[in-house]
């Protein structure tokens, strides 16, 4: 497996750290909500992450960029594996302009696809996350999300990050299967 080690554009560089930022769900409700977006943002970019794979495509005429095989994403306590990872992005891409005219519009993460953040375990075929809805879907057959001992799966599972909310649809096998602990928050 070789270190993610070339250079790529600022304006990529930035994408890619705006993408990864909704996996850290490190920040409490109640502070997200009081804070201004640029506040948001700014705040997630201390930490550096760290991204090995075995090979990166940068297409920045595409405004897109895959990382292939053996993907491995860190930021702080947030872990990501699969076999793929893609950056969409939308906005200019012109020498000159400014990068934060470039943002992410949408993340996607297929194949084997396991994501470990707080005390959360999502577990999935591909997981798609489109920015502007702050929407996160899971996918594939026995999609899983296990938070302590509560367990919640099916074969899609979209969490809507704004208002922690979750819905699962059964799809072919037709059955939603959840294990919730009594006494604990549930999968919040």
């Amino acid at each position: 497996m070789k270190i993610f080690n070339c250079k790529i554009p600022d304006k990529i560089k930035f994408a890619i750290l705006l993408g990864l930022l909704f996996f850290t769900f490190q920040v409490e409700k109640s502070i997200a909500q009081t804070k201004s977006a640029d506040n948001q943002i700014s705040d997630g970019l201390s930490e550096k992450i760290h991204i090995s794979a075995d090979k990166l495509i940068s297409n920045t005429p595409e405004n897109n960029a895959e990382f292939i095989g053996n993907v491995r994403a860190i930021q702080g306590k947030t872990l990501i594996t699969a076999d793929r990872l893609q950056f969409f992005f939308n906005g200019s891409t012109n020498p000159g302009d400014n990068p934060s005219a470039q943002s992410l519009e949408r993340l996607v993460a297929s194949g084997n696809v396991i994501i470990k953040f707080d005390n959360r375990l999502a577990v999935a075929t591909r997981a798609v996350y489109i920015t502007a809805k702050r929407l996160l879907t899971l996918t594939g057959p026995d999609a899983t999300v296990t938070s302590g001992e509560n367990t919640i799966s099916g074969e899609t599972i979209s969490f809507y990050r704004d208002d922690g909310r979750f819905t699962v649809d059964g799809g072919s096998n037709g059955r939603v299967k959840a294990v919730i602990m009594p006494g604990e928050s549930g999968l919040e």
